[in-house]
């Protein structure tokens, strides 16, 4: 079951963004190195999974190309149990993302075939939500009980617990099968027409720039949490946290979607995250700094289910890795170009300044959904009044 391996693989997610900062801080790595390590997916994510989606969709066996990519993540992940320098762990972080950026896709181009079968996404992907919250809400407490404010971040466990997911996600991932691999095999040319629609150009663009804005949170909450002298059980309840709002807004999305058009929803994802950054960078206390993270169920979870399934109603079912690749892409570029400003501001003011620009910043992918809305109408209003 594909909720399995979700269960499994976002417990990897979650050690990575709420523990693996940390740890590299911990290791004495500065906000740079750290940026720079955390850069590698996402560039790597710029072609890279393309490459796996065209092979899954030519083949039309995306359970086994699925596999391939998990395999491929556990075993690059190997030498990053051991690296302790910043030129190491940069070393083994590119081996294991050559792989591990295309999981996401290839997994949710699975959970999409089953959702033209009938089946709900928001229901399939809500147990990688459950799965990120009891990884995050446990493993913060092994820490603690471990080190308490001991220098938890720098724990040799971080990088064991990490890898051990990812091999319980990887034999989640053998009995896999593929639905709907009968489609006719997609042509260069049906690829190439994929850029002629506005609407997938929509999601990819907006979808990049709200990236630039989640990276503070998915890279520097945790490190942020740190310095304000929390301890690991509260960095995981912080993203605990917001991952229920995730999980509620998941499991509700399909009345959402029956009740208001995508783009709105896309847009109200947008502004609540505004919100959101703004207050990150306003409070200090931590049952403040923890309620807030509430809104993730808008960040993350809104922003997610209605790009998918724009998505799903653009993209052509042979093609279906490959629009997953794409939008893997997209906000990958936009992670790529977060890390190159974050690292340098962390280091010369601190985090609060990155939350206040990424507020200011969510108005640029906004804006792209309100003037696409107000284009699409005006066109339509144009067809229905020719003669």
């Amino acid at each position: 079951m594909i909720e399995v391996f979700y269960f499994f693989y976002f417990q990897a997610v979650a050690i990575y963004m709420a523990f693996m900062p940390a740890y590299l801080r911990g290791l004495g790595l500065t906000g740079r190195e750290i940026s720079t390590v955390f850069a590698i997916p996402p560039l790597l994510a710029l072609a890279v999974p393309l490459g796996w989606a065209a092979l899954a969709d030519r083949t039309r066996r995306h359970d086994r190309v699925l596999r391939i990519v998990v395999g491929g993540a556990c075993l690059g992940f190997v030498p990053l149990l051991f690296a302790r320098s910043f030129a190491a762990i940069l070393i083994g972080w590119i081996t294991y993302a050559m792989f591990s950026v295309s999981v996401g896709s290839l997994a949710d181009a699975l959970a999409v075939a089953r959702v033209r079968a009938g089946a709900v996404y928001g229901r399939m992907r809500l147990w990688g939500s459950v799965g990120f919250v009891v990884a995050a809400v446990a493993f913060g407490a092994v820490l603690w009980s471990r080190n308490g404010a001991r220098n938890a971040g720098a724990d040799w466990l971080v990088p064991v617990a990490m890898w051990l997911a990812l091999v319980a996600a990887f034999i989640a991932a053998l009995p896999l099968r593929g639905t709907g691999e009968g489609s006719a095999r997609p042509r260069a040319a049906d690829v190439k027409a994929l850029f002629a629609q506005p609407r997938l150009l929509l999601v990819l663009l907006a979808a990049a720039l709200h990236w630039i804005c989640l990276t503070p949170y998915n890279i520097y909450l945790g490190i942020f949490l740190r310095d304000l002298g929390l301890p690991p059980p509260l960095w995981g309840l912080a993203y605990a946290t917001g991952t229920v709002a995730e999980v509620a807004v998941l499991a509700l999305f399909r009345r959402l979607e029956a009740r208001f058009p995508l783009d709105v929803l896309l847009a109200f994802a947008f502004a609540g995250s505004a919100v959101r950054w703004l207050a990150i960078a306003a409070l200090d206390a931590p049952w403040a700094l923890i309620a807030v993270q509430t809104l993730h169920g808008l960040s993350f979870g809104l922003f997610w289910s209605a790009a998918i399934a724009l998505i799903s109603a653009t993209v052509p079912g042979s093609l279906r890795a490959t629009g997953q690749a794409l939008l893997i892409i997209s906000i990958n570029l936009g992670g790529a170009i977060g890390n190159a400003v974050t690292g340098r501001l962390y280091d010369a003011t601190g985090p609060r300044l990155m939350f206040v620009l990424a507020a200011i910043l969510e108005f640029a992918p906004l804006t792209v959904v309100i003037l696409a809305r107000h284009r699409l109408r005006a066109r339509a209003g144009l067809v229905s009044s020719a003669p």
